[in-house]
């Protein structure tokens, strides 16, 4: 079987299954009352950037999408290993651009870069090593979800494909991960569990499924959608970096008062993951970015 049929999902189940690594975005080692967050990303021209990216974005985007990862933990990132490969026809200039785009990510959100590696490549191709550190109280877990919670996002769904769609490359590349909210979950002890929503609010529902052995009921008329995109958007596209977190249902009005987020729907007993609109129910199909795909 070729891998564009088995898709990044079942790929990533296979590996980590043979290593018995816990299925998750970020590891979290226990060093010292503390954890220290471990993450890697790699990004490359042809499948993660529109044609008009500059460099600049690449840079920003190869940082950002991984510092993302570690905020979903509620930590904080203090040390980057940057791996480049580069064509050896590239411009200088162009290197400038992507190491000015790195460089002002990291100064709006801390840490420095450590240490990595350069190698020539047929085209841009980076991959990033964050690490950060969390309170041993604090560390957030995709694992912990429980029937009878509620679930949230925050900021608003769909901004990901919109920007795509109207090659918006700012809105679309220089993302800003949601470290204050998801610091703020972490101290006040609130997210039973919680992930960023890089490749969509259904794939992420789907995972953060079979990591609980729950299900969700989503609610429609209860999505922040932004104002210019759609329910289709909103559920299957991805790139928003928001976080979808479980909650206790009694603190609903206290996180929505102290962070940007949104109550969505519930978390149910029976696995499965269904969307109410008009007082209809349907299922939410599993589906959304995935890479070896053309989906």
């Amino acid at each position: 079987m070729k891998l564009k049929d088995i898709g990044e999902r079942k790929l990533t189940y296979k590996i980590t299954s043979r290593f018995s690594i816990p299925f998750d975005d970020c590891y979290f080692l226990p060093i010292d009352g503390e954890y220290l967050l471990l993450t890697t990303d790699m990004v490359r021209k042809t499948t993660h950037f529109p044609k008009d990216a500059t460099p600049y974005h690449i840079g920003w985007y190869s940082i950002a999408v991984n510092i993302s990862d570690v905020v979903a933990k509620g930590g904080e990132p203090f040390a980057y290993l940057v791996a480049l490969g580069l064509p050896k026809e590239m411009d200088e200039k162009a290197l400038d651009e992507i190491l000015n785009g790195m460089e002002n990510c990291i100064k709006l959100y801390g840490g420095k870069i450590i240490g990595g590696d350069t190698k020539e490549a047929s085209e841009i191709t980076i991959a990033i090593t964050a690490i950060g550190k969390a309170k041993k109280r604090e560390v957030l877990s995709r694992e912990g979800a429980k029937a009878g919670e509620a679930v949230f996002v925050t900021g608003n769904l769909g901004k990901g494909g919109i920007a795509l769609l109207k090659n918006d490359l700012d809105k679309l590349l220089l993302i800003k991960p949601k470290i204050k909210e998801a610091r703020w979950l972490a101290k006040n002890k609130i997210a039973t569990a919680c992930m960023d929503l890089s490749d969509g609010l259904a794939s992420s529902l789907y995972q953060l499924s079979k990591i609980n052995g729950i299900g969700f009921r989503i609610f429609a008329d209860f999505l922040p959608i932004d104002e210019e995109a759609n329910l289709e958007l909103a559920l299957y596209y991805g790139g928003d970096y928001e976080l979808l977190f479980t909650a206790p249902k009694e603190e609903k009005e206290n996180i929505e008062k102290k962070i940007n987020a949104k109550m969505i729907g519930e978390v149910i007993d029976e696995k499965k993951i269904t969307l109410i609109k008009d007082g209809k129910e349907y299922k939410i199909e599993n589906k959304g970015y995935e890479h070896f795909k053309s989906t």
